[in-house]
């Protein structure tokens, strides 16, 4: 039988996927990787010189010196090892009268750290950069919808 909590953790993998492929994506093209990727429609900034390739020569594409996009993979592929591993190990504090393993709040903690992070890139983007990147918005709609998914699964 599927359960709800079967769902949510398949819905986090599938989102994770998404996220993972996204933020490689970056990865490549903050390192010049990205010339003319004809495998991405032109629409989501496949080119040279569009708006999402140029985004990662900005200051907004690094935190303490280290491209967001490679703390996203470890993100992403620490949040799905964390799914398959069971992510009821380790020790565990009571919320509510719930017992909720503090690695669970950990990554609630972490991905509420990416949201509010997120938030401020697309005002760096809007305002600072007058610029768009749908990519850059799939990403952070993606940490988003992480971030209620592991809300919920804990509690």
């Amino acid at each position: 039988m599927i359960t709800s909590a079967l769902i949510i953790r398949g819905s986090i993998v599938v989102l994770s996927l998404a996220g993972l492929v996204n933020a490689c994506y970056f990865t490549f093209a903050y390192y010049g990787r990205i010339k003319k990727a004809r495998w991405v429609p032109e629409i989501l900034c496949a080119r040279e010189g569009s708006s999402c390739v140029t985004v990662v020569q900005t200051p907004y594409a690094r935190v303490f010196g280290v491209p967001n996009s490679l703390l996203g993979i470890l993100y992403y592929i620490i949040l799905m090892a964390w799914i398959f591993t069971g992510f009821s190990v380790g020790p565990s504090a009571t919320i509510g009268g719930k017992i909720v393993a503090v690695s669970a709040l950990a990554f609630v903690a972490a991905s509420l750290g990416t949201v509010l992070f997120g938030f401020y890139l697309i005002y760096a983007l809007i305002e600072k950069l007058h610029t768009h990147c749908p990519l850059c918005y799939l990403g952070h709609a993606i940490n988003a919808a992480l971030l209620v998914l592991l809300a919920v699964l804990i509690w």
